[in-house]
């Protein structure tokens, strides 16, 4: 198959939660023999860049006869602000759309013949409107993430609103969708019934994340990029109303929370006992080699959780929230414990801290979980049947495509 692959970021093994998504994929359908073609509308640096093009310039990677075609396009946003306005009011989300190159490119890669187009984010599917074998893939909404929001600005009520318009107008323009988790696929239902839907989880390319060995202190830990709300949401319920109750259970514990600007969003609560706040941390095996338990409860935030599934890859428990382990087709308490309420909560993370032989047998039966439903194989391979049912499936094949 000939596939081209839409991104609005660069495929990295340790970028953010849809990068990772993003390589793996690429990887497994290069393992396989495929022709991808990978198209990352990216506003990072060049130093990602460059590691991106290192990761996927492995030996090995295209042993089967697999190619790959990788174009890293610099974002262009219209420069007059006026004009850039008004064409998000017309298509809300569209900044990939209004790129006049990137469109261009595109373009050029569709005329030299496809099997799929596939499609990462909201913020690709203008791309695939009007294009026959469109695959929009989408890792979580918005419209649930925020809906539940208290004091929001005037700012955050307008994104709202304008992702809520972009997310009726593209699951009613495109026809197939893949979903990470049986809720957002709920919710695409709910907007458009007639769409073709696929539920496909997340994978990991497992073979980087090497089992830590069992951390030797009593540290209950959180990671997680703090400028996205549910991250931020789990750290705040951790530090002002979980943490408290662990230290009374178990008062030699120690709180360690970091991630991509955990600085400056948790700042101000820096000088609470025991805490340590780490920024950006140079790869993320340094913070699940200290921490014995990993704890997420976030307010609110839909699709699969990286941060949960790279825990258990890594072998760190975890005590989490229905939200926190949606998708990941767990049993509680053998795999890690879920709960809903603070007290519940912060009672598994004591048990956890004061049941040694508990937590290696959690660690191994979550990593086991990992290697054998959410690695690159058996991911990859739903995708790809999901791939085969779109080309087999009965539609219209025009001569002429656009992206409008």
């Amino acid at each position: 198959m000939r596939i081209i692959v839409v991104t609005p970021a660069v495929p990295h093994p340790f970028g953010d939660t849809a990068a990772r998504w993003f390589y793996v994929l690429i990887t497994e359908l290069l393992a396989r023999g495929h022709e991808v073609v990978a198209l990352a509308a990216t506003e990072e640096s060049d130093a990602r860049i460059s590691e991106t093009k290192q990761w996927l310039s492995k030996p090995g990677l295209s042993k089967h006869g697999g190619q790959l075609t990788l174009h890293c396009h610099r974002l262009k946003v219209d420069s007059i602000a006026l004009r850039r306005k008004w064409q998000n009011l017309v298509r809300p989300c569209s900044e990939l759309l209004q790129d006049s190159d990137l469109t261009g490119l595109l373009q050029r890669e569709l005329a030299k013949g496809y099997d799929v187009l596939h499609l990462e984010q909201m913020s690709a599917g203008w791309l695939g409107l009007g294009v026959p074998r469109a695959l929009l893939n989408v890792l979580s909404f918005d419209v649930i993430d925020w809906a539940a929001k208290e004091n929001m600005a005037l700012g955050e009520h307008k994104a709202l609103w304008q992702a809520r318009r972009a997310t009726r107008h593209l699951l009613h323009g495109i026809h197939h969708v893949r979903l990470l988790t049986p809720r957002l696929k709920e919710m695409a239902e709910s907007i458009n019934p007639k769409g073709h839907y696929w539920v496909v989880p997340l994978a990991l390319d497992t073979a980087l994340y090497n089992m830590q060995p069992p951390a030797a202190e009593p540290v209950v830990g959180l990671i997680g990029s703090m400028h996205w709300e549910p991250s931020r949401s789990a750290a705040e319920r951790l530090i002002t109303r979980i943490w408290p109750l662990v230290k009374q259970g178990f008062p030699q514990a120690k709180l360690y929370i970091a991630g991509w600007n955990a600085a400056k969003y948790l700042q101000k609560y820096s000088s609470r006992q025991d805490l340590t706040l780490a920024e950006n941390l140079a790869n993320p095996s340094d913070f699940f080699a200290k921490a014995a338990v990993m704890v997420y409860a976030p307010s609110r935030g839909s699709g699969m959780k990286v941060k949960v599934m790279e825990a258990m890859a890594y072998g760190v428990p975890v005590v989490t929230t229905w939200e926190g382990v949606e998708g990941i087709d767990h049993e509680n308490g053998r795999q890690c414990w879920v709960a809903e309420s603070d007290e519940e909560l912060a009672g598994k993370v004591c048990r956890l801290l004061e049941n040694s032989a508990e937590r290696l047998q959690m660690r191994d039966a979550a990593r086991r979980l990992i290697d054998e439903r959410y690695s690159p194989r058996p991911v990859v391979d739903k995708m790809i049947s999901v791939y085969q049912q779109m080309i087999a499936a009965p539609q219209a094949h025009p001569h002429a495509y656009s992206c409008i």
